[in-house]
């Protein structure tokens, strides 16, 4: 068991310039959650205070929302209902002083992220389709996601006028109570384009070697230092390597090749900016070519940062605070403990649970809500929908959603322990019902059990032993190896039933698909057959292609077939990505727009779009083609009285996120 003293470095308080922060650990900013404002002004709303004020009173020592644009007639986003980032409002001065307010209540110290803009990286289409709207850089770039489309070098007055709004919006922040300012300068955005020789090309002031491309930022230093005073904390925030291979590909490895920025520079940066008088360092990794480095998925292990941007804290005396998965407690304390950050910055693990450092200040990280690194909400925003966490549905909704009491504690049978299930049972629960979970197997978990199987995807081994631990502490009724019928239903007397029985593998109807050689995806992850050395993947959606990388990572030859023209639909592009490069790596062949017609004892015929016939030699098959939900017990339902609901696969099959939504919204009314 980890006791508390193990935890001391996160516990202590630190200065960041003048300003007291309570303990070691800050709120990353994530710009990707769409409802905290009105995309025609960008002007916040009360959803964004509300999920602003869990965070503080989750215990962390420093929040820093998301990015805020200046206001300036230089890209005027929001004038022509562009902005896809909250934009500083005049009109927002009251929210901004009142979250203050609130904040510091709780003992928690707040910085604003300002950013100047996109730049090259602009990302809403509308912008490319208006013929009035250039987009902006330092230099004569091609917009990143258009590459037919060019931006026009920002001017010296322009450049002026940006410099200027920052310090007018610092000067009213400082009123408003907000403690300090962080420059965006991360990811590609304009300001890191100003500062890197890739995308900065101007022979006036603002350009050259290192210290004049870092000219702008220190100018917007001074002009808030000028205004908001000299006590008035500014912190920096960049990327230590872009991870730039070569134009528009990522390098999947630290030692590969940079057209970037690389380490050697980022430390020469960071001793530019500490002379230049900025109070602190939050360094990143990563940029848009390199999304997965940026936002980093499952496949990218916890802490994975820590040893390359340890380089910086060591070049400097102010404070540095490092991100890059670092949700996993001992990671975090670790990195504080060996001296190699002095402040730890957590996103999406303070998305799925706030109260992350109240957990480990009490001594209670297993009752921590995992993140399972699957930017479900940044796909959500991709999409313009509301974005929330797949593991924590109140993300976003605070304001909206809250764990009552139940009027009347009602009987629920609950059929299946897959996630729907287990979070469908723990909600109610704590509502005070009378909860009773049948599980048809000896295990909770459902496809959770497969899925956690290769080593990529221990996070979803964490959230399974999530919920064992808060069933077992909430004490929920759990009966196993007890296939739910009709007939228990009626014998049970249930107020409400809940459907969670889950789906199953889709096994198609092609030739030679029971021979011996065939096996699904889940079977092979659970251990019921093994695979040969010679593997066929059929199907390229998400658990065709895991599963592709789990074998191919045990020296297996695997060669995924997908009848599409793309693999792994639906997914945000960071993980798509990197998915797909590790795939490459770990030379995988991939077949697009491709069909088996017949599985032979030797392997596979398939036929592609333009009607040729191929023959690929497997020794295993593997079918990965989708779940087909299990409505058998439902449908049984049919004509009964009491309430019954189905909710996750049994639906409809889908993602983790969205049997976790159903399963909570479900629980919270009846």
């Amino acid at each position: 068991m980890t006791t508390r003293q193990e935890f001391e470095n996160l516990r202590k308080p630190i200065n960041i310039g003048k300003v007291f922060i309570k303990n070691r650990i800050a709120l990353a900013p994530m710009g990707d959650i769409h409802q905290f404002f009105d995309k025609a002004t960008g002007k916040v709303n009360q959803r964004w205070k509300e999920y602003m004020m869990e965070r503080a009173k989750g215990g962390a020592g420093l929040l820093i929302p998301s990015v805020f644009k200046i206001a300036n007639e230089v890209l005027p986003y929001a004038e022509k209902g562009l902005t896809d980032w909250m934009v500083f409002r005049r009109e927002s001065i009251r929210d901004y002083a009142e979250l203050a307010k609130y904040v510091h209540a709780y003992g928690a110290t707040i910085f604003f992220q300002l950013s100047p803009g996109r730049g090259r990286v602009i990302l809403r289409k509308e912008a490319y389709e208006d013929k009035e709207f250039v987009p902006v850089s330092p230099s004569d770039n091609r917009v990143l996601f258009r590459q037919d489309v060019r931006c026009r070098p920002l001017t010296m007055g322009e450049i002026g006028e940006i410099v200027k709004a920052f310090g007018d919006t610092a000067e009213i922040l400082a009123r408003c109570g907000i403690d300090g300012i962080e420059l965006h300068a991360h990811e590609g955005y304009l300001l890191d384009e100003f500062a890197t020789a890739l995308w900065n090309r101007r022979t006036d002031k603002y350009g050259g070697d290192l210290e004049k491309r870092l000219t702008l930022a220190i100018e917007i230093l001074k002009a808030i230092k000028n205004k908001a005073g000299d006590d008035f904390p500014v912190t920096y925030r960049y990327g230590v390597k872009h991870f730039i291979k070569r134009p528009g590909k990522s390098a999947l490895r630290v030692g590969e090749i940079e057209i970037g920025r690389d380490i050697d520079e980022s430390v020469q940066m960071a001793k530019i900016l500490e002379k230049a008088g900025f109070n602190g360092l939050h360094v990143d990794t990563g940029c848009y070519e390199s999304s997965y480095w940026a936002h980093p998925p499952i496949y990218m292990p916890h802490g994975f940062a820590v040893e390359l941007t340890s380089q910086v804290k060591k070049a400097v005396k102010i404070p540095v605070i490092i991100a890059g998965r670092l949700d996993i407690p001992e990671i975090a304390e670790r990195a504080l403990a060996e001296g190699k950050a002095d402040m730890i910055a957590i996103g999406r693990g303070l998305l799925a649970d706030p109260y992350w450092p109240k957990k480990v200040f009490q001594n209670r990280v297993e009752d921590i809500r995992p993140c399972i690194g699957c930017h479900d909400l940044m796909y959500k925003s991709e999409t313009d929908q509301y974005t929330t966490c797949a593991v924590n549905p109140f993300c976003g909704g605070e304001e909206i959603f809250s764990l009552q009491p139940a009027k009347k504690a009602k009987k629920i049978l609950i059929a299946g322990g897959g996630v729907g299930g287990m979070q469908a049972a723990a909600i109610a629960c704590e509502r005070g019902h009378n909860v009773f979970l049948f599980e048809k197997t000896e295990n909770l978990g459902g496809h959770l059990i497969a899925a956690s199987v290769p080593e990529f995807k221990k996070d979803i081994e964490r959230l399974l032993d999530y919920y064992k631990i808060r069933l077992n502490k909430l004490k929920v009724n759990m009966k196993f190896n007890i296939s739910v019928t009709p007939e228990l239903i009626r014998e049970e007397d249930p107020n409400v039933v809940i459907i969670a029985t889950g789906s199953g593998p889709v096994v198609p109807d092609i030739i030679g698909v029971k021979k011996s050689l065939v096996v699904t995806c889940i079977d092979l992850l659970l251990g019921k057959k093994e695979a040969q050395n010679k593997v066929v993947i059929m199907g390229g959606g998400l658990e065709g292609c895991e599963t592709a990388l789990w074998l191919a990572k045990q020296g297996k030859k695997v060669t995924i077939l997908e009848i599409l023209p793309q693999l792994i639909p639906g997914i945000h592009r960071a993980n798509r990505d990197m998915l797909l490069d590790l795939l490459e790596d770990s030379a995988v062949d991939i077949l697009t727009n491709i069909k088996v017609q017949e599985i032979t004892d030797n392997g596979v015929v398939c036929i592609d779009r333009k009607l040729n016939t191929r023959r690929i030699d497997a020794d295993t098959v593997v079918l990965a083609i989708g779940l087909k939900p299990d409505k058998k017990l439902y449908n049984s339902l049919a004509g009964e009285t009491r309430e019954i609901y189905e909710i996750g696969d049994c639906k409809k099959p889908r993602k983790i996120g969205d049997a976790i939504w159903e399963a909570t919204m479900l629980a919270l009314n009846v």
